[in-house]
């Protein structure tokens, strides 16, 4: 994680929505805001964006904005989509479970007609959407509509 420097600026506007999101490290469960790109988490995620992120509680003030790699991310929940937002591509839908310790994420994949779930998969699409999704940690159960799993820290994943 790098704190955004005074040097940097970031286009914050006041009347600017701010959208929640929760973020699963090797150490750290982070939650607080991203602004809105017009882009899916997913998207910035696999072209190995930093997310700007900003934490609950703190002012909209450039110095308390962070970005997070994307290879320090094991999970993300991420901002909920509008509710006329749907795929657009036709998808076979696949029941995964994903372990990247310490957590162990379940739910459904969306695959393209043709994609396989092999290690080729992996580095192609190291970040993946799973819908109806569970996390679980230490006994800790939490259900999401979406969590975005880093295949490429996982350790295993294989279809339900």
């Amino acid at each position: 994680m790098r704190w955004l420097r005074g040097g940097q600026q970031r286009k914050a506007r006041v009347d600017q929505r701010l959208d929640p999101i929760r973020i699963f490290t090797p150490m750290l469960e982070l939650e607080g805001s991203v602004a809105p790109t017009g882009q899916r988490i997913t998207d910035l995620l696999l072209r190995g964006q930093d997310l700007a992120f900003l934490p609950a509680g703190a002012a909209e003030a450039p110095e308390n904005w962070l970005f997070v790699a994307p290879s320090d991310i094991l999970v993300v929940i991420p901002p909920p989509l509008p509710r006329a937002a749907q795929w657009t591509e036709p998808s076979e839908r696949i029941g995964l479970s994903v372990e990247v310790p310490p957590y162990q994420v379940s739910g459904t994949a969306h695959l393209r007609k043709g994609d396989a779930l092999d290690m080729g998969f992996r580095t192609r699409h190291p970040f993946l959407p799973l819908t109806a999704a569970t996390l679980s940690r230490e006994g800790s159960i939490e259900r999401f509509d979406v969590a975005i799993v880093n295949l490429g820290a996982s350790v295993r994943f294989s279809s339900t």
